[in-house]
C-alpha cells in the first residue's frame, strides 16, 4: 500500500498504513520513547492531535502537568523533539532504544534457584503460555487443595485456564479473584500472577490463614493471544487478535475498554487501530465473555477482584468511567493505602492510591468498574506494577520477583484486614 504523507500544522501524518504494516514482524531499533509534560492545555491538544496517527504509541494517556510517554519511530523523533522546542513543551528522552530493552528483558536474571524439576517455570526470565499452563499442571498434580479450569476459549481457541486454590472444595468461603495480562504487551503482570499463586500455595504453612478462610481464582493470562503475539511477533502489541474485518487490516480491542458496564462513556477510541479501541459492541471480546459468564456464575461470593497491569505503580480504585466516587470509596481507600504501606516496606517502591481518574483519566468499559457496579465485588481495582518509565512495558527479569514479593504483601495485608474485618460470606458493596 502507497503511504501518503500529509503536514498538519507540526503533526507529520502517514495515512493509509495499517498497523500490520507498521508494526508487526518489524524491529524496535532506534524507537525511542519521549517523554513530555504539558504545561498547558494548549500543549495538551497539540501532543492529543498525535494520537490519531499510528506512528506514535502513546504508552501513557495526555493528562494536564503529568507525564506523557510516547515511543516514537527513529525516522520521526528529530521532528518531534524540534517541533516540542519550538512549541516550548517540556521533554525528555526517557528511553534511547527500544529494541536495545527489548533484547536486555530477554536475557535472564541470575538464578535465584527456583528452578524445578517437575516444570520448567521459574520467575527470572518470562515465558511463554505453555510454560505457564505446566506450572498450574504441576501445582494441581502435587497439591490437593489446587485444581484448575478452563473458562473458554480465546479468539483464537486457545484455552484461558484458571488455578483454583481451596481447602475443603471451591464455593465455601468468600472469594478472591486475580488475573494478569489483559493487555499482552505487560508482560511482569501474568510473571507476578504465578509468583503470587506460587507463594500461596506452596508456602501455605507461613500464611495458613489465607487458604483457610478464602478461596483463591488465578487467571494469569486474560489475553493469550495477544500475549503469545506479543512474544512472538510485536513485543508492543496491546490488543486482543481479533478480526474485525477493518479496511485497514487493523486487528484487535482494547479488552479493558470492552466491558458492558458504561461502556464507550469516554477514555476509549472508535479508531479500529488504535491501542485503545473499545471494539464494536459491549463486551464484543470473547475472552471478557469468558471471565464475565465465569465471576457472574458465582455472584456473591466474591469479596476482592484485582486485574493486574503495568506500569506507573498506582493502585486504581473505582469508579473509571466517571469522576464521582462510589459512597464506600473511603473504605476502600483506607485498606488499599494500608496495604500500600506494606508493599512500601518489602522493597522501598511506593504505590499511589486512588480512584481511576483522579490518578489517569476517564476510562470507561474497564473492568474493575463491571466487577464492582456489576458483579457487586465490594473490593475491586486494579493495579499498575513497575517501574514509574524508565523501562515502562520492558521491565528486566531481574525485577520479577522483586515486584512480585511487594504486591504479594500488599494483598496479604488487605486480605488478612478483611477476614479479620467481615465474618459473613456476603460482601454487598454500598452501590
Amino acid at each position: 500500500m502507497q503511504q501518503i504523507i500529509l503536514v498538519l500544522g507540526w503533526i507529520t501524518v502517514i495515512a493509509g498504513v495499517p498497523d500490520a504494516t507498521l508494526l508487526t514482524n518489524r524491529s524496535f531499533r532506534g524507537f525511542k520513547v519521549i517523554r513530555a509534560l504539558p504545561q498547558h492545555m494548549a500543549d495538551v491538544e497539540r501532543i492529543r492531535g498525535m494520537m490519531n496517527q499510528p506512528i506514535y504509541d502513546f504508552w501513557t494517556e495526555v493528562i494536564l502537568s503529568k507525564p506523557v510517554d510516547i515511543m516514537v519511530p527513529p525516522t520521526y523523533a528529530e521532528e518531534i523533539e524540534n517541533n516540542f522546542v519550538k512549541e516550548g513543551i517540556q521533554f525528555e528522552i526517557l528511553i534511547q532504544d527500544i529494541q536495545r530493552l527489548i533484547e536486555l528483558e530477554r536475557i535472564p536474571a541470575k538464578s535465584v534457584n527456583d528452578a524445578s524439576e517437575a516444570h520448567n517455570m521459574t520467575w527470572t526470565e518470562y515465558h511463554d503460555l505453555d510454560v505457564i499452563y505446566s506450572f498450574l499442571d504441576y501445582l494441581a498434580l502435587n497439591y490437593s487443595f489446587v485444581t484448575t479450569e478452563s473458562i473458554g476459549t480465546s479468539f483464537e481457541g486457545v484455552d484461558m485456564r484458571v488455578a483454583k486454590v481451596c481447602k475443603g472444595g471451591c464455593g465455601n468461603k468468600p472469594s478472591v479473584w486475580i488475573d494478569g495480562g489483559i493487555h499482552a504487551r505487560e508482560w511482569i503482570s501474568p510473571a507476578t500472577v504465578t509468583w503470587m499463586l506460587r507463594e500461596l500455595v506452596e508456602n501455605d504453612q507461613d500464611h495458613p490463614d489465607l487458604t483457610e478462610g478464602l478461596d483463591w481464582y488465578f487467571l494469569p493470562s486474560h489475553n493469550p493471544d495477544g500475549y503469545a503475539f506479543s512474544r512472538t511477533s510485536n513485543r508492543m502489541w496491546r490488543k486482543t487478535r481479533s478480526d474485525l474485518n477493518s479496511s485497514e487490516g487493523c486487528m484487535g480491542v482494547d479488552a479493558n475498554r470492552n466491558w458492558g458496564f458504561h461502556w464507550d462513556e469516554g477514555g476509549s477510541r472508535h479508531d479500529e487501530c488504535s491501542d485503545l479501541y473499545l471494539g464494536p459492541a459491549a463486551f464484543s471480546e470473547i475472552e471478557n465473555v469468558n471471565v464475565r459468564n465465569y465471576v457472574m456464575k458465582r455472584k456473591g461470593d466474591w469479596v476482592f477482584y484485582n486485574t493486574i497491569h503495568s506500569y506507573s505503580q498506582l493502585v486504581l480504585l473505582p469508579w473509571g468511567y466517571t469522576e464521582d466516587l462510589p459512597v464506600d470509596y473511603e473504605e476502600q481507600y483506607l485498606y488499599s493505602v494500608k496495604a500500600a504501606q506494606a508493599l512500601a516496606e518489602v522493597h522501598g517502591e511506593t504505590y499511589e492510591v486512588g480512584c481511576i481518574p483522579c490518578m489517569l483519566y476517564i476510562a470507561s468499559g474497564n473492568s474493575v468498574d463491571w466487577a464492582y457496579g456489576e458483579a457487586g465485588i465490594k473490593f475491586s481495582m486494579s493495579m499498575e506494577l513497575r517501574d514509574t518509565g524508565t523501562n515502562g512495558f520492558l521491565l528486566p527479569p531481574d525485577q520479577i520477583i522483586p515486584t512480585a514479593e511487594e504486591v504479594w504483601a500488599f494483598h496479604l495485608t488487605f486480605l488478612r484486614d478483611i477476614l479479620e474485618t467481615y465474618s459473613s460470606k456476603s460482601f454487598t458493596p454500598f452501590l
